[in-house]
């Protein structure tokens, strides 16, 4: 997702895979299984690693602002 630099959950350190899993559960309680998401994307905006950067808004609000607001990801520039 664009801005976030969440954390992984095929990390090797406990730390690091404890926060990647509080982040899917806060993302699973704001927009449950099932439910329909926008994701917006640009063809030319891709990370360093060569993956496409989205936008996922869910009943208007974006994904990446939420999991910021509630301290489960670093905001970044690409």
């Amino acid at each position: 997702m664009i801005r976030i630099n969440a954390p992984e959950l095929k990390s090797v350190i406990d730390f690091q895979i404890r926060k990647a899993k509080h982040a899917r559960n806060v993302v699973k309680k704001f927009c449950h299984e099932g439910s329909s998401v926008q994701i917006t994307t640009s063809k030319n905006k891709r990370d360093k690693y060569a993956r496409y950067i989205a936008e996922i808004t869910f009943n208007d609000q974006n994904i990446s602002d939420y999991l910021i607001a509630n301290g489960c990801v670093k905001e970044v520039k690409f």
